[in-house]
């Protein structure tokens, strides 16, 4: 969504993607009082020269399809759990956004330990970044570990990781790092979305996979803005423009032009539809955790 020139923005981070996850849940406030969030602590800057966008957090689309009936399915999460085998900066970031993908999925369906399995991934692939440092910041490691059995409060320790990194990448100019890892976040939950529809076609889900589809083009717009401080952004931007093209093409959203649809109606793809979008983002997906 374009909103301003001069700056990128990305919200949810904190007060929204937690406050989403009780709504979903059903849960009481956290247990975890060492975190304070306000409405003022949802938005972290990223510093461009042209426009300024507004997208989720991996943990906003995590709630938004549970709240739309995503189950948990075992096995579908990335199994790829060597995060040595990434060596430039660009696979690093991309699958730190899978782990926070596959953290957040795993939280919001109370797989406690496969949850700290990502936990400590992530880490690991930020200190290959040399951004190692925001997990100790607050205790945010030791806190999430501490608070294993509490839902509520893991969520709310995800959503302020979240903040601390933006602001830490924001203030060190790394803002394209910010843009990359959420690329690697949105094909994660694209493809666990993706996965999980194939074995119950829920059209509630299926309204949620296309709504989705609609950050694409600020995301890609996000990369560009980026671009010239990584000249690997550019092919990242290639293959999410793949996957946008075949969106675009599908018969549905031509017969459904932006802004014409009435507010209320979600888009529904037919499940030919759904199989040639997944497809291709499962394929993106496999290039992305292999490397």
């Amino acid at each position: 969504m374009l909103l301003k020139k001069n700056s990128l923005v990305l919200k949810g981070a904190l007060f929204i993607a937690a406050s989403m996850v009780f709504v979903a849940c059903g849960s009481d406030a956290p247990t975890d009082e060492t975190i304070a969030p306000t409405e003022d602590s949802v938005v972290a800057e990223v510093q461009t020269e042209e426009l300024t966008y507004s997208l989720p957090s991996p943990l906003q689309i995590a709630s938004i399809f549970k709240k739309s009936g995503l189950k948990y399915k075992a096995g579908i999460t990335s199994d790829l759990k060597d995060p040595a085998k990434y060596t430039s900066n660009l696979n690093k970031a991309i699958n730190l956004g899978v782990y926070s993908a596959d953290l957040s999925y795993a939280v919001l369906n109370k797989q406690n330990q496969e949850a700290m399995t990502y936990m400590k991934l992530s880490r690991q692939l930020a200190d290959n970044l040399g951004m190692g440092t925001v997990f100790d910041q607050g205790n945010l490691s030791t806190r999430f570990e501490k608070n294993l059995s509490n839902e509520d409060s893991l969520a709310y320790i995800i959503a302020e990781l979240q903040m601390v990194t933006d602001m830490y990448l924001d203030e060190n100019d790394q803002q394209q790092i910010t843009s990359i890892v959420f690329s690697g976040a949105w094909v994660e939950s694209m493809y666990i979305g993706s996965k999980v529809y194939e074995k119950g076609k829920d059209k509630s889900l299926n309204g949620k996979l296309a709504e989705q589809m609609t950050i694409l083009g600020s995301i890609i717009n996000a990369l560009k803005a980026e671009e010239k401080k990584d000249a690997a952004i550019g092919g990242l931007i290639a293959d999410l423009v793949i996957v946008k093209d075949v969106y675009d093409a599908l018969p549905s959203v031509k017969n459904n032009p932006a802004g014409e649809d009435d507010a209320e109606k979600e888009l529904t793809l037919t499940d030919d539809e759904v199989t040639q979008l997944t497809t291709k983002i499962e394929v993106l997906r496999a290039k992305f955790i292999n490397g």
